[in-house]
């Protein structure tokens, strides 16, 4: 064998080495790129259930507060009559 073609023979092992490293790194690549939108799509999606809860919680106190100031008017309207009157028809 001579240098030349020793040469030869370390560089196409250099270059096949090369290739299956670039298609690994390149597999993984995209593999990373896939898992991080994937993250970043999961947790999107958990902030919106927080501000899902967020909102229920919300309304939930607006009910009450509607209902505690019907009871309110209505009690308040009976006093005045009661008041006023001094009976209830």
């Amino acid at each position: 064998l001579t240098a030349m073609e020793f040469l030869a023979t370390i560089g196409l092992a250099s270059k096949e080495l090369f290739d299956y490293n670039r298609e690994s790194f390149q597999f993984d690549a995209e593999q990373r790129m896939t898992r991080e939108l994937m993250r970043l799509d999961m947790q999107v999606r958990r902030f919106e259930l927080f501000r899902e809860d967020i909102r229920d919680l919300v309304e939930l106190t607006v009910g009450k507060m509607k209902l505690y100031h019907l009871v309110g008017a209505l009690f308040l309207e009976t006093t005045f009559r009661l008041y006023m009157e001094g009976r209830i028809k």
